[in-house]
């Protein structure tokens, strides 16, 4: 009997250890899967942060793209607007000739024109067109002048010192040449900063 107590005993010492591996087996396996968890999380939240900004990038990028072609297309805009405005402003001043007005404008351009040129003997050239108006409006501003027509202009005239190293352009061609180099140069300022 005393060998089927030990074997008695055996057998209930050895369920209890199974029992106990087991215990521990089960603790172990359970950490094992918590600590999975925790890290498939950790990954999974990493990924979607990485994803977040990525998005968010590509999000800025896009914006970034759309304002330059909207900055684009309202210059494009601009330029078509300011391109018909000096079409019709052309279109008009080659027939300035014609307006009542045109004497004064022409004494408006000479007085713009002489003014810078100063005090002194001045060569005046114009279309031969204005060429009476030009001789009555140096009469009335007391300018030393010798009118010369062989410029050939849609209005207005060219003054210049005796020696020709001082030229004042103040036809309507150079101021619409000047209105246009004006407007360029917003225009790069707008694309380019400035």
């Amino acid at each position: 009997m005393a060998y089927e107590n030990l074997l008695k005993s055996v057998e209930e010492s050895a369920g209890e250890r199974e029992q106990e591996l087991r215990t521990r087996a089960r603790v172990a396996v359970r950490a094992i899967l918590e600590e999975a968890e925790a890290r498939a999380k950790d990954l999974q939240q990493s990924s979607l942060d990485e994803a977040k900004k990525a998005a968010l990038i590509e999000r800025n990028k896009l914006m970034y793209l759309t304002k330059i072609e909207e900055k684009k297309q309202l210059i494009t805009r601009k330029e078509a607007i300011f391109s018909q405005a000096i079409s019709t402003a052309e279109q008009h001043l080659l027939s300035i000739r014609t307006d009542p007005a045109y004497p004064e404008i022409f004494k408006k351009l000479a007085r713009e024109a002489s003014g810078a040129m100063g005090t002194g003997k001045c060569h005046v050239y114009v279309d031969k067109r204005d060429e009476q108006i030009s001789l009555d409006m140096l009469a009335g501003l007391n300018l030393s002048a010798v009118v010369i027509p062989d410029l050939t202009t849609a209005g207005g005239l060219v003054i210049t010192n005796p020696d020709e190293t001082v030229t004042i352009s103040n036809t309507v061609e150079s101021r619409l040449e000047r209105i246009k180099e004006r407007r360029k140069l917003e225009i790069y300022t707008i694309l380019f900063g400035g």
